[in-house]
């Protein structure tokens, strides 16, 4: 009975083992699937979150290099809203005579919070080049390849740090293959609960295990930032 446990036990953690770096970059790398395709959690959002900004900063560059050849605010803004029907507002009320700047801040309260938050910084470089006088064709490029610059640096930190996850995860599981390990070999380890040392033991592992835990999630929090 013990030995079909410890079996059982070992499969189990071979089966959940983490996946191999090759295969975790192809993950991590996997373009976005369609929308009807099921959503895994906080890794999911993130991938999404990714690509609306990546959109955001297309248009962003976009809308620039249409500026850079001589098209007037309202011509831009009607380019790209027929593109996108999010954009429909901000062009509405540039062609009614606001700001663009003034317009990109005010009307783009449906996109998604991430494109929100990339045309939220171009309304402000272009407000900014209007009053000073600056090209706003070179700072909106400008602004959008330092976007794109901050989006890359947060994949490949993304990429990087799938490594040490995964070694979190094999060392999360190796109390679990000692236990089976022992039981393999013939240990009980029940019997060890019977005596003080053994239950000190235990309770230091635990204590030891969770402290090791938080202290490695709190590092990987720090590298990430």
């Amino acid at each position: 009975m013990l030995t079909a446990i410890a079996v059982l036990m070992a499969l189990s953690i071979i089966l959940s083992a983490p996946l191999s770096p090759a295969t975790r970059l192809q993950e991590l790398l996997r373009p976005r699937p369609h929308d009807d395709e099921p959503r895994r959690g906080g890794r999911r959002i993130r991938e999404d979150s990714e690509q609306e900004k990546l959109w955001a900063i297309s248009a962003v560059e976009n809308c620039a290099h249409l500026l850079r050849v001589g098209m007037t605010p309202q011509a831009v803004m009607s380019t790209l809203s027929s593109q996108n029907a999010l954009l429909i507002p901000i062009s509405r009320a540039i062609s009614l005579g606001e700001e663009p700047g003034r317009a990109i801040a005010t009307r783009g309260v449906g996109l998604p919070s991430a494109a929100a938050e990339v045309f939220a910084g171009m309304s402000a470089v272009w407000t900014v080049s209007e009053r000073s006088g600056a090209p706003a064709a070179d700072m909106i490029l400008r602004y959008a390849r330092a976007q794109r610059s901050a989006v890359d640096a947060d994949r490949e930190r993304q990429i990087a740090m799938a490594g040490p996850r995964a070694t979190v995860r094999v060392l999360s599981w190796l109390p679990l293959i000692g236990v089976g390990l022992g039981l393999l070999i013939g240990v009980h380890p029940v019997e060890l609960l019977s005596g003080l040392p053994g239950r000190s033991s235990i309770g230091a592992g635990l204590g030891l295990y969770l402290v090791g835990r938080w202290w490695m999630r709190r590092m990987m929090v720090r590298a990430q930032l």
